[in-house]
């Protein structure tokens, strides 16, 4: 098929340009100008011709578009004038296919309408944008729930960082009756409990089933009613993947980063995958995850048949013990929201569901129920003398 519209042509050296046809021969993907020289008449003759080998650029100037290109050993350019917006177009598609992306977007906004240009990459890099953060929130599921438990044996070798690993059998043991009633019914995920030696309250869990909890925390608990909100908000980050969608969401932004400035290769991806336990403990738990985990805590205290009073108190003896020293807060309270609003959520749902709670509560194990009013039991190998407490200060 021949297209073909009007067009004027300057040859660089002349001042006054010749007026005629210019051509698009699509079987030989050649532009062809038909016209005549100024003053001249008669019938047109063949003047030019171009294809996608010439370096040629596309500009607009008012209603006019420009086709401008230099010849070997000229020294001035030469153009084709014209304004015919659909010819533009497909010479725009024709013949700029093998540049740049980049440089098309470029020529574009030369040759086309400016609002139209910019409406259109407002559209992009909104779906563009959407696209992206859709991915990044789901591409954990693409990972497989059998490959959390790799990562977190990945991780657990830099919790020495935080303290040792102290023998307390009771306190795991007392811990693991809970688990029944906290974690999923059919959860793929083997949950083990271990007592961290540390001076600084906090716990925190890991992929495929790993909790820590602090032996500060067990030592300044006022009952295991506190630990067992502590231990569903933890089973909750498991159960929900948090972590997993944190590294997920890191390694994708890593990956695409490296993809963007050409920097990656299969070493660069082995090398992220290598390195995600150690990355896992570097990452903290959004605000977004902390609120769904209190969200799961709150379903499986009312489930089982446990206020969440106790978790209630424990939220504020921490605001109140480190309202000086915010920098101290333990990370599963200091990733969520205020404390109030924290407090607030679970008294509200806990009054929405006392019917479910009381009728949970008559079903408890009698053992279990006799335990929640008691002080936690802590051996004295994991409670941390004052020089842990000094050295943790100075850190």
């Amino acid at each position: 098929m021949i297209h073909q519209t009007q067009a004027s042509y300057l040859d660089g050296i002349h001042p006054q340009p010749h007026t005629g046809r210019l051509v698009y021969d699509a079987v030989h993907g050649e532009l062809h100008f038909y016209g005549r020289a100024p003053g001249e008449e008669g019938n047109e003759r063949f003047l030019l011709s171009l294809n996608k080998h010439h370096a040629f650029e596309i500009r607009s100037r008012g209603k006019e578009f420009v086709i401008e290109w230099r010849s070997g050993g000229n020294h001035t350019s030469e153009m084709l004038m014209l304004s015919d917006l659909p010819f533009i177009r497909l010479v725009r598609d024709k013949f700029l296919l093998h540049k740049n992306i980049f440089w098309r977007y470029a020529t574009m906004v030369w040759s086309e309408s400016l609002t139209r240009v910019m409406l259109a990459l407002v559209i992009a890099l909104f779906v563009t944008g959407f696209g992206a953060h859709a991915f990044m929130q789901n591409s954990y599921h693409l990972v497989p729930q059998s490959w959390d438990q790799k990562v977190g044996e990945q991780a657990e070798a830099g919790l020495r960082e935080f303290g040792v690993v102290c023998s307390s059998p009771q306190t795991v043991r007392d811990l693991k009756r809970f688990l029944p009633y906290f974690s999923q019914h059919g959860s793929p995920y083997k949950y083990e409990i271990q007592i961290v030696k540390s001076p600084v309250e906090n716990a925190f869990a890991l992929p495929g089933g790993k909790i820590s909890v602090f032996s500060e925390t067990v030592r300044k608990a006022a009952n295991y009613e506190e630990l067992a909100g502590i231990l569903a908000h933890e089973i909750g980050h498991v159960e929900r993947r948090h972590g997993m969608q944190q590294l997920s969401q890191y390694m994708t932004i890593r990956l695409v980063l490296a993809l963007a400035f050409g920097v990656t290769d299969d070493g660069t991806t082995l090398a992220l995958a290598a390195d995600a336990g150690a990355l896992l403990l570097l990452l903290k738990n959004s605000r977004d995850h902390e609120r769904d985990a209190d969200q799961y805590a709150a379903e499986k205290l009312a489930a089982a048949g446990i206020s969440s009073a106790a978790i209630r108190k424990f939220f504020q003896r921490i605001s109140t013990e480190y309202k000086k020293g915010m920098d101290k807060v333990p990370d599963f309270v200091q990733t969520h929201p205020a404390d109030a609003d924290r407090i607030n959520f679970f008294a509200r749902y806990e009054e929405r569901h006392k019917a479910r709670m009381k009728s949970a509560a008559s079903r408890l194990d009698e053992d279990i129920r006799l335990m929640l009013p008691r002080k936690p039991v802590l051996s004295a190998e994991c409670i941390a003398s004052q020089s842990d407490v000094e050295e943790d200060e100075e850190e």
